[in-house]
């Protein structure tokens, strides 16, 4: 069995506080580790060269980072240093994976593709049948109290938070009008279907509709045209994170939103967005502590769960949340998790009003959510699958 792995620091900051959860894990289960750091990347390289030996390294990364772009890592003749020491790539795609085309076209050697959601599997198991599908891992979720002593619900200050980016829908429109009329009208008939019927997984629909107009389409051509549409995957997460918001806000509810862009929020009652730009990961974990109620909006996950979801559970926030497959199959409503309905937008304020109403069952659903998430949700037990169900048979 290999027993180093190397993970990515330095790119997108969500995926480094992710990789230093999942490097605790790692530890515990016996592995040394190295943090590579893309913001010192001439250093890191040195001294990744001294870490990783032939068959003896394992790279497990977020999106892809490390792979391509690099250059350190990759030698005189143009050959990284996973395919010349032979180094697994473990890839968990925290994205839709229409999102990249052109990566799936030039992976390293010995490359394993982690899904966090079952739709995103069947979309590489139809479109890349070539690579090597390692497993369905959820993103997992982070306590700042494992030992279960959070706040409260009493004595927590805030009612509701919302921890997510937010950008109005039609800055999008220049994608969806850059062909002309007869684009629009196809991408805004998919915009509504998705709209009006938010549980199907967009690619899905989006195939569909390309099917309707191309029946002879083929399987490659459609592989192509894909990812072409992913602005449509953008629209319609911040079209319902937005109106989510809007509808709790604009009937008198203050929302803590942590992230960018919502002083752009149309709405008739701005002065209830409490608006807090620029928190990282740690910080959004001490805002769902200081929270009784955690929004979660899917960012088009059906099949799968976001860490909001889990990250609420284990601080003591009682996650409020749309539906997807995956959640439907492992959480109770009413005992760990509270749902709404997206095709039912205006019943979010009685939803809040009446747990706000209701401490004592809010405290129940707290521990229940807390036991539940501890004993299997943590980025520590996604290393421990990884490990498990990957990593022990590279």
């Amino acid at each position: 069995m290999r027993h180093k792995i190397v993970l990515m620091t330095g790119g997108t900051e969500t995926f480094e506080y992710f990789s230093y959860q999942l490097k605790e894990g790692f530890e515990a289960l016996g592995y040394k580790i190295f943090m590579f750091d893309q913001q010192m990347e001439e250093e890191s390289a040195e001294a990744l060269y001294k870490f990783a030996d032939s068959f003896d390294t394992i790279l497990v990364t977020f999106n892809f980072d490390g792979i391509h772009y690099e250059t350190s890592l990759f030698d005189a003749d143009g050959i990284s240093i996973w395919n010349r020491r032979k180094i697994p790539c473990v890839n968990i795609v925290a994205d839709h994976p229409f999102y990249y085309p052109e990566l799936y076209e030039i992976i390293p050697d010995i490359f394993y593709e982690i899904s966090i959601d079952r739709y995103h599997d069947k979309y590489i198991k139809k479109f890349y049948p070539h690579i090597k599908r390692g497993l369905f891992l959820p993103l997992g979720g982070t306590s700042l109290y494992p030992d279960g002593s959070f706040p409260s619900i009493d004595s927590r200050p805030v009612d509701i938070v919302f921890t997510g980016n937010y950008c109005p829908p039609h800055e999008y429109d220049k994608y969806i009008m850059r062909h002309g009329d007869d684009y629009a009208e196809f991408y805004n008939e998919i915009i509504d279907e998705l709209i009006s019927n938010p549980d199907q997984p967009d690619d899905a629909v989006i195939a569909r509709h390309i099917y309707n107009e191309i029946p002879d389409i083929t399987n490659s051509q459609l592989r192509e045209t894909l990812p072409n549409t992913i602005f449509i995957d953008a629209y319609i997460r911040f079209y319902f994170r937005g109106e989510a918001v809007k509808t709790l806000i604009d009937n008198g509810i203050k929302v803590l939103c942590i992230g960018a862009g919502w002083n752009r929020l149309p709405c008739r009652h701005p002065e209830n967005i409490i608006h807090k730009p620029g928190v990282l990961s740690h910080g959004c974990l001490e805002a769902i502590s200081n929270s009784k109620l955690s929004l979660n909006v899917m960012p088009w996950f059906k099949d799968g769960a976001h860490d909001r979801i889990f990250n609420s559970m284990l601080n003591g926030a009682v996650c409020l949340t749309d539906h997807s497959k995956y959640i439907d199959e492992i959480l109770t409503p009413g005992k760990n998790i509270i749902f709404y309905d997206l095709k039912q937008l205006d019943m979010l304020p009685f939803i809040v009003n009446g747990l706000l109403n209701d401490k004592e069952y809010m405290e129940q659903i707290q521990q229940d959510a807390f036991q539940f998430a501890i004993k299997s949700h943590t980025w520590k037990h996604r290393a421990i699958t990884l490990h498990n169900e990957l990593l022990k048979f590279l």
